[in-house]
């Protein structure tokens, strides 16, 4: 199919979303906008990447395959520059890697840029991480190996020092638009009716901006304005950014903050029609001018709001919006299931995972550089308990070291007697940062394990976040440092420790996420998961194509039901120790 006939095949689904959106605008004179840019991209498309769009159009589920593993990094952390992440593919090759996420690439503004996701300019790479011309080489190493890359695109805010926003501080009519900016008393009120992202570090969601002209729109950080979609520039200026970047050899984008795009008065300003029917939107023009690229969802938000993020069906067909979402709420449930010995949360969570659309798949993972965040499965706890913030109050407290926990976690953005989230590495919080005997060592890799085979045997593209494969632990050295020490996710965020890959951890936690790889590829299964009954509430069953999986989430050993051979020890099992996980193959 060329680009004129995917053009013509899925430009009404594209006008569709122009027209709900902005229905005061001459819709012809807008489409004659966008189909310009989209012809102009489409023109300037590399021919590897053409090969690579009529290869993803003729095997859309190209993604939704037992293989499809993927690993999450930043930069710096990882290799230092671009070019030394290029220098480490052979590791990411060993671990079976397809997907390759790359954290906070884009350039950022100068100083505190919340971790990278202030973006200063759409098109540059960080000065100190290297060039594009240096991604466009990385990219095509990563596609010899079969790993597909991914970059951040955030699309509800720009950094202050983003060539629109310096404009729109000079007077620029055209790019004030670009932003959202109140008098004290609109401010005030929205802010009454506006959750927060950060309460501690960044109360409120206005800046006051004298350049401006009155208070900012700033859902997150003081420095990062929201965008005002409301204005259609601002559609026609992402498309371009985003295709372009396409052109650069990206083959994904996470699509930061979705669920905060629009912005509508008397409501929390999250998770409205107008917000999917922009990520739709992009959607359908990335469809016609670069078909190899796959939208993912950054939309951590309650379970019940996440399913529209793939697509829905308005009455004119289905209408596509994100190739992958999130499967926040499985990773949460997976933190809850250890802290409680339960899989009572993790069999909801499963069960409500299902009934994927084709061609989409959920991103599942047991960490990454986020926080927890409980609130994301408070809805799904009401279903089970009268009294849900007190069970994930205990989850919490139980990961940040009450008691007699072997969690090392820390909270976020509260002292930990408000519910809102924790930080940690994967190896400090399932234990292994804290223990000192063989016994208890071991404990934590069974953990580990366990949540690696969540992630897995649930059928998502389970991606693994970097260092938590060599059993990296909290890195508290960033207190010291002042540009970090305000932001506790960088307790999280450690420099790869390259030398600890021949450690005895790292070789147990590599050896068992390679079982679980060969396990998953072997089964056949990928894609929605689905539940199995068990008669113990410690133990999770999850069907894996043709395999049966069980997760045992108690400190105690589960008989099964009927035994059978364990893909993962090649031996036959009867019974799941504690904290394990067996592999049945059928």
């Amino acid at each position: 199919m060329t680009m004129a006939q995917r053009l013509e095949a899925i430009a009404p689904r594209l006008r569709r979303q122009l027209a709900r959106l902005y229905p005061a605008q001459d819709q012809p004179a807008l489409w004659e906008q966008v189909e310009a840019v989209i012809h102009a991209r489409a023109a300037e498309r590399p021919a590897a990447m053409q090969i690579l769009d009529a290869a993803r159009v003729a095997d859309p589920d190209w993604f939704v395959r037992p293989d499809m593993l993927g690993y999450s990094t930043y930069v710096d952390r990882f290799g230092g520059t671009v070019a030394g992440v290029a220098a480490h593919v052979d590791h990411l090759e060993a671990l079976g890697t397809r997907y390759l996420h790359l954290l906070a690439l884009l350039k950022a503004r100068e100083g505190d840029s919340d971790g990278g996701f202030a973006v200063a300019d759409y098109l540059a790479v960080e000065p100190r991480l290297g060039t594009m011309q240096d991604v466009e080489r990385l990219a095509g190493r990563l596609r010899a190996a079969r790993i597909s890359l991914c970059v951040d695109l955030a699309l509800n805010h720009t950094a202050d020092d983003h060539e629109w926003a310096k404009a729109a501080e000079a007077g620029d009519p055209f790019y004030r638009d670009f932003y959202i900016v109140a008098d004290e008393a609109e401010a005030a009120a929205r802010d009454a009716e506006l959750p927060q992202v950060f309460p501690t570090t960044a109360p409120g969601n206005f800046t006051h901006v004298p350049e401006m002209g009155g208070h900012v729109w700033t859902t997150f950080y003081p420095f990062q304005w929201d965008l005002n979609w409301r204005n259609p520039n601002v559609f026609l200026a992402m498309l371009d950014a985003g295709l372009r970047l396409a052109n650069h050899g990206f083959e994904a984008f996470r699509l930061d903050s979705t669920a905060f795009l629009w912005k509508q008065p008397g409501t929390d300003c999250r998770n409205l029609p107008e917000a999917h029917y922009i990520v739709r939107a992009l959607r359908a023009a990335l469809d016609i001018a670069a078909p190899a690229t796959l939208l993912k969802a950054e939309a951590i938000v309650p379970t019940a709001f996440v399913p529209p993020y793939f697509g829905v069906d308005e009455g004119e067909g289905f209408e596509p919006e994100c190739h992958l979402v999130y499967n926040n709420s499985l990773m949460v449930a997976g933190w809850v299931g250890l802290a409680e010995q339960s899989a009572q949360l993790p069999q909801a969570i499963v069960a409500a995972s299902g009934g994927l659309p084709a061609g989409a798949n959920w991103l599942s993972y047991a960490r990454c550089h986020d926080d927890i965040g409980w609130g994301a499965v408070l809805g799904d706890l009401r279903g089970l308990d009268a009294a849900p913030e007190d069970r994930l109050r205990a989850a919490a407290a139980f990961l940040h070291g009450a008691g007699d926990s072997w969690a090392r976690g820390v909270p976020f953005q509260s002292d930990g007697a408000a519910l809102h989230g924790t930080n940690g590495m994967l190896a400090a919080l399932v234990g292994l940062e804290a223990a000192t005997t063989d016994d208890e060592r071991d404990a934590a890799f069974r953990r580990i394990a366990l949540l690696n085979a969540l992630s897995i045997a649930s059928g998502g593209l389970a991606t693994t976040y970097m260092g938590d494969e060599a059993g990296l632990t909290n890195d508290y050295g960033y207190v010291g440092d002042p540009e970090r020490a305000h932001e506790g996710r960088w307790i999280h965020r450690p420099a790869m420790d390259w030398a600890a890959l021949d450690a005895p951890a790292a070789r147990r936690i590599t050896a068992d996420l390679t079982a679980l790889r060969d396990a998953r590829i072997a089964s056949g299964g990928a894609g929605a998961p689905c539940a199995i009954a068990t008669d113990d509430p410690a133990l999770l069953g999850i069907a894996c194509g043709r395999d049966r999986v069980f997760l045992n989430f108690g400190n105690h050993a589960v008989a099964l039901p009927d035994g059978g051979r364990d893909r993962l020890t090649g031996a036959h099992c009867d019974h799941v120790e504690a904290w394990g996980a067996v592999w049945l193959e059928e």
